[in-house]
Parts: structure tokens; sequence; C-alpha cells
């Protein structure tokens, strides 16, 4: 019975040596554990997918998404599904709009002043730069591209294995290069820099005739397509940001040029938070990802883009006659 006894006696030491343990080993795994994060999440347009790759961190997750998805999803009722949205100034300004006019409260909440800054740019084969500028009087505009876009080469003096003259535009809805094109067309064939709804039926016969000779609209980048394929376009309309590295790249031997059309309009990129977030980004280094991506530090000259009253109107003026 002592035998027993003892047994017992030793077998309940012997648990309590163990569970004395286990609670040392468990105090010790909570103190040892990582601090939990909190991670903010900043939606990005798609033509700021390389710059917010670089702002990619332990404690921020990027998401990338078409303006024209997001405009339609706050439209819907939806949030935006992150702490803050960085997108060119048009943007925030068009989503604004539209879930205005859908009767929902606002979606947004404080925005930055303009971060950074870069302007649209035609980029050109350089065999086809001289013929095309001869073409124009030596100034490349929408008024010359406009009767000279979709008709043969050879109508210019140009060599006839070119075919016809060629021009990448991107969607208007979706990158921020397609929209700003869109104004800066309008802004030449009004002549006026500071247009309004007011001036748009004056435009739509240039803006139809534009259309019916620019290529089946796609979803990719028109400069990419010019890197990648030597029978795609013979010019793109893009932000600068950015060319000139590509440009100077091996994949493009040298062979495109960047030209600066007018009136010049640029795109602001503005950091804005989403409705009842809490979450804070540090503009700095936003903006330092912005410039390492070739956009620059604003000027205080006017970005040459139209109120979001206007451009509304202009997008679906474009979506009618194209």
């Amino acid at each position: 019975m002592k035998r027993a006894s003892m047994a017992v006696g030793l077998v309940g030491l012997l648990a309590l040596i163990t569970a004395a343990f286990a609670v040392r080993a468990s105090r010790h795994h909570q103190i040892a554990a990582p601090p939990v994060l909190t991670r903010t999440v900043l939606l990005c347009t798609t033509d700021l997918r390389a710059v917010c790759s670089d702002l990619t961190s332990a404690t921020l997750d990027v998401h990338i998404e078409s303006p024209a998805v997001t405009i339609g999803r706050l439209r819907d009722g939806e949030t935006l599904g992150a702490d803050a949205w960085l997108a060119a100034r048009p943007w925030i300004d068009l989503a604004q709009l539209e879930v205005a006019a859908a009767g929902r409260a606002g979606p947004f909440g404080a925005a930055t002043d303009t971060l950074a800054r870069t302007p649209l740019v035609v980029i050109v084969r350089r065999d086809r730069r001289s013929v095309i500028e001869g073409a124009c009087a030596g100034r490349i505009d929408w008024l010359c591209l406009t009767g000279r876009v979709g008709q043969p080469w050879a109508a210019i003096d140009g060599p006839p294995t070119w075919g016809s003259v060629t021009l990448g535009l991107d969607q208007t809805d979706e990158a921020t290069s397609g929209l700003l094109a869109l104004a800066q067309m309008t802004a030449t064939f009004t002549r006026r820099t500071a247009f309004d709804t007011r001036d748009l039926e004056t435009v739509q016969s240039s803006l139809s005739t534009l259309a019916s000779r620019l290529p089946a609209s796609t979803h990719g980048d028109a400069l990419a397509a010019m890197l990648e394929r030597d029978g795609s376009f013979d010019m793109a309309v893009t932000l600068e940001a950015g060319t000139r590295i590509a440009i100077a790249s091996p994949r493009a031997s040298g062979q495109l040029d960047l030209i600066e059309v007018n009136p010049a309009i640029a795109a602001d990129a503005v950091l804005v938070a989403g409705a009842g977030s809490l979450a804070t980004l540090d503009q700095e280094a936003v903006r330092k990802a912005l410039i390492g991506r070739g956009w620059h530090f604003p000027d205080k000259a006017a970005s040459g883009v139209p109120d979001g009253a206007t451009l509304r109107a202009l997008l679906r003026l474009w979506q009618s006659v194209r």
C-alpha cells in the first residue's frame, strides 16, 4: 500500500512539475510573440502600378484597380475598400460627381494637395517623325493629327510600305493618358484652354472625325504595344513619367522620340482618404515614390485639365461618337 501511495504521489508531483513548465513556456511564448501590425490598404489606379509597388511594405497593402471600376463601385454604393486612393485628380472629381448623381454620401475624406505632376506627351517612331512634322508644318497638334491619322503615309511623302498613319490612344475611361488626351483634343478644337460644357457641341464633329480614324480601343497600353510590336502604332499618347526610361531601353533600340504637344496638359497625383478611415499615409514617402518613377514636383501653373463636370460630359460625348 505504501508503495502504491508513493507511486501515486510521484505521478502527481510529476504532473505538477510538467504543468509548471507548461505555464512557464506559455508565458515565455506570449512574451516572445511579435506585436500585431496594423496594415493600411492603399488603392491605386492602374497607371500608378509601378509607383505603388515601390510603396508596398510590412504595414501597407497595395491594391490596383482601373479607375472606371473604382468609380462604378462607388456609384453603386460600395465603399472605397481601402484607407486611401492614389489617383490623378480628375478621377477623384469624377468619382465624387458620379456618387452625388446617384444620391449617395461622399465616399472620401480629406485629400492632399498635388503630390507630383507629369505632362501628356506623344511618343513617335523616329523615322516617321520628320515626315509627320513636315506634313504638320513643323507643329504636331490635334488639328494636324486629325487630318493625318488613318491616311496613307504615301499621301504625305512617306514610304508606301509604312501603310496608314496609326496613333495609339488608351481607353479614355480607364487610363489617365486617354482622359487627358481627350481634354487636350477638345482644348485644341475649341481654341480655348479653359473650355466648359457649353463648348462641347462645337467640337462634336471634330471628335467624331478623329474617333472614326483611330484604331479600335483596347484595354492595353499603347506605348507598351509600340515597344513590343514593330507593326503596332506609329505614335502613342501617354504620360511622360517613365517614358524617358522606356524609350531609352534596349526594347526601343533608340527608335522612339518624345514630343510635347500644345496646349500643355498634365496629370496631378493626389492622395485621398476613404470616408471614415483613420489610417494615415506618409505623404512624403508617396511623393518620393512618384518622383522616383519620373513624376515631377508640381509648379504653380494650371494643369490644363477642365473641371469634373466638363470631363464627365466630355466622356459621354466621346463614347457617343466612338
